[in-house]
């Protein structure tokens, strides 16, 4: 577990699912907060072609000001 005042804000479980905001993640990457939200990263068209083509991935593209999602060996904004 890693912490900052006391408080425990990253952990790591037995399974290797990460928990972010709790001790108990419920996935392989639980994020809690009531604070902040989840900023997925931000790149241009141009930038998002040095990417692996991976299905499942998520950007916010900058140069259409949407986010993209590689689904079905393509790139495609919803």
């Amino acid at each position: 577990m890693l912490g900052t005042n006391n408080l425990d804000r990253l952990v790591i479980d037995s399974d290797g699912d990460v928990g972010i905001g709790t001790t108990t993640p419920e996935g392989a990457l639980d994020v809690v907060s009531a604070t902040g939200a989840l900023i997925v990263p931000r790149m241009t068209t141009t930038e998002r072609g040095s990417l692996p083509t991976v299905n499942g991935s998520i950007i916010y593209n900058t140069t259409d000001n949407a986010f993209n999602f590689y689904e079905n060996s393509a790139w495609v904004t919803k």
